[in-house]
């Protein structure tokens, strides 16, 4: 994702949220908490985490005590600002913010002992480089149903046309697989946004990329239509899907003495 979509909405909402209202109903469980458990369960004392595409960091930060050290990675400077300023409200020493591409972290080989990515890239090669052996990635993506009914009243969005193909879970425990990790764990998370009025969900269609070019005045006709087929009680309801995808690198065997 273009890191000045994610740049301009640090500016405009102050980080990656924004006052949008909701109310959300998890039949298969909430996927951020269970991200959370995940990450929180791998981290040690002395174990060090890195999380790619951390964004304005807060989730991260949430999760920072059960590590001895966390470092988080984004391409937009202006989130990291945001994070930064997290960081020292929440007086959190261990913790580090960096600009740094994903792709070419220039950590050290077998520096890191868990990497987590929360809807940010993947880039299964370098996260097993920089693994040591033992090592987890834990992943949340964007399934391929995730906002369908809008993206396709739009004609456009996120991976549009993807729920067509090959689950997107199954591709990305493929591209782990193929860089040497053995997945472990994956879990698909259907749920529902019910947004209080139509101008909840336009403020929060501007601060997430379903729609990363969405306009309030040039989608004003695609916008009511969706609105007008979604709205349910006096609430207009986004269908979300989720994945998490965990994987660990391999230990190497200890050496035969035959």
């Amino acid at each position: 994702m273009d890191a000045k979509f994610y740049s301009r909405v640090a500016e405009q909402f102050g980080g990656y949220f924004s006052d949008a209202q909701s109310t959300d109903v998890f039949p298969d469980g909430r996927p951020e908490a269970v991200f959370d458990e995940l990450v929180t369960a791998l981290g040690a004392p002395q174990a060090r985490l890195l999380d790619v595409g951390c964004a304005d960091g807060r989730t991260l930060l949430r999760i920072s005590p059960a590590y001895g050290a966390v470092t988080g990675i984004d391409l937009s400077q202006p989130m990291l600002d945001v994070a930064e300023r997290y960081r020292v409200e929440a007086d959190l020493s261990h913790v580090a913010f960096e600009l740094l591409d994903a792709a070419h972290t220039g950590l050290p080989d077998g520096s890191i002992d868990v990497v987590s990515s929360r809807r940010g890239p993947l880039i299964a090669d370098e996260f097993e480089r920089v693994l040591r052996p033992g090592g987890a990635v834990v992943y949340m993506g964007i399934g391929e149903q995730d906002a369908r009914e809008l993206k396709e009243t739009f004609g456009r969005g996120q991976d549009f046309g993807s729920w067509n193909g090959r689950p997107l879970a199954e591709e990305i425990a493929q591209q782990l697989t193929a860089a040497g990790l053995a997945v472990t764990n994956s879990q698909a998370f259907r749920f529902e946004e019910y947004y209080h009025s139509p101008g909840d969900l336009g403020t929060f269609l501007q601060s997430v990329p379903i729609l990363e070019d969405y306009d309030p005045v040039a989608d004003k006709d695609a916008f009511e239509r969706y609105v007008a087929t979604a709205t349910v009680d006096d609430r207009v309801r986004l269908r979300r899907h989720w994945f998490i995808v965990q994987a660990q690198k391999p230990v190497a065997a200890a050496p035969s003495n035959s």
